[in-house]
């Protein structure tokens, strides 16, 4: 049986950061890891934005990348969903097809 992996984006304003990870991290069982960066939204959609970042047209996010088993996806966003419910947390999942290590 081969496993099936997906990769969960998630992008959520910048001072959620730490009670996100913080979140993600108590999650059990334990996910495999997770990646964070700091990025910016470009396009539409500037109502919510703060003044600064409207005139530098561009608006501040985190955003964390998760590849896990296809069956734990649901599991992460039911968790987002009960403890972050109104914080417009925008989210995606994509297949992965292939992962490994370079060495």
């Amino acid at each position: 049986m081969t496993l099936t992996l997906k990769r969960l984006t998630i992008l959520a304003a910048r001072e959620l950061e730490e009670t996100l990870v913080e979140a993600l991290l108590d999650l059990q069982p334990a996910l495999p890891g997770f990646t964070t960066a700091l990025v910016s939204g470009h396009g539409e959609g500037f109502a919510r934005a703060t003044v600064q970042e409207s005139v530098r047209g561009r608006i501040d996010r985190l955003q964390l990348w998760i590849v896990l088993p296809d069956s734990d996806v649901h599991r992460v966003l039911d968790m987002l969903a009960a403890r972050f419910a109104h914080s417009r947390i925008r989210w995606w999942i994509e297949p992965v097809d292939a992962m490994g290590e370079l060495a």
